[in-house]
């Protein structure tokens, strides 16, 4: 076939690329084609238009915030053409529900000139959690992973471009409202390694200072997981109230859903 693979992602914690990559390293491996990785997680990746050729099959990951696709991606996804070729959003939430998010996914990449050809629905460890979908995406989540992604293959080998029923509502459901600024501690283990600036998506972390964080913080919790002294943390008891009740509500292990 003469198919080309773009790998999309927002992952400031991984998970979604994870699964991103995987799905694109089946995709490229079956038609022997080559494939590239667009890693949209720092600020400066989401300010250029990206335009895609028909013959490009366009795999879109990114985490559920609230139910929705992050808002921080929608400047970005309103520039980003397709110009008939075709696209695979992927949503990764952390075991408890991914409301709209695919169905925004997919609105917004049809609105764009994409035809969107599958969809599916994975799960990552929660961000401002260690224990709710510890480990996340795991080795049985990228087998399906692997799976779904020659099922989508065979779809498109065989000329068949139906669209597919994703689950989520319309209208989608409302955003949270933006409260007081939530912003990560920095404890005294922090060695200045500056990693946490690096891995924020906001770039909101003063790399030559890291206990400086400016105003914007996503709850992301990429700093927190990925400081090698772990020395960063959220000490906000709302923040820790939430994480309770759901390491208590939802810890009952879901299982990817997919949509071809």
């Amino acid at each position: 076939m003469n198919q080309k693979v773009t790998v999309l992602y927002f992952s400031p914690t991984g998970t979604s690329r994870t699964i991103a990559l995987k799905i694109g390293s089946v995709l490229s491996s079956r038609w022997k084609c080559d494939w590239k990785e667009v890693d949209l997680t720092r600020p400066e990746a989401r300010v250029k238009p990206y335009v895609f050729p028909p013959e490009e099959l366009v795999v879109f990951a990114f985490p559920v915030y609230a139910g929705r696709v992050p808002e921080l991606l929608l400047p970005m996804l309103s520039k980003m053409k397709g110009e008939g070729g075709m696209a695979l959003p992927v949503c990764v939430y952390g075991n408890r529900a991914y409301e709209d998010a695919l169905l925004e996914a997919k609105t917004l990449l049809t609105a764009g000139g994409f035809q969107v050809i599958a969809a599916g629905a994975f799960i990552g460890e929660h961000s401002l959690s260690v224990k709710l979908a510890a480990g996340r995406p795991d080795e049985s989540d990228l087998r399906i992973a692997g799976a779904f992604a020659e099922q989508v293959a065979k779809k498109i080998e065989s000329g068949d471009r139906s669209e597919p029923v994703v689950k989520g509502n319309l209208p989608f459901r409302e955003r949270m409202p933006a409260g007081e600024p939530f912003r990560p501690v920095t404890t005294e283990a922090c060695t200045g390694c500056g990693l946490c600036a690096k891995v924020c998506p906001m770039g909101i972390i003063d790399p030559e200072h890291p206990s400086r964080v400016g105003e914007g913080c996503l709850c992301c919790c990429a700093c927190v997981k990925r400081c090698p002294v772990h020395a960063k943390r959220f000490e906000d008891p709302r923040i820790l109230t939430l994480r309770q009740r759901l390491e208590t509500s939802f810890m009952d292990r879901k299982e990817p859903e997919l949509f071809v």
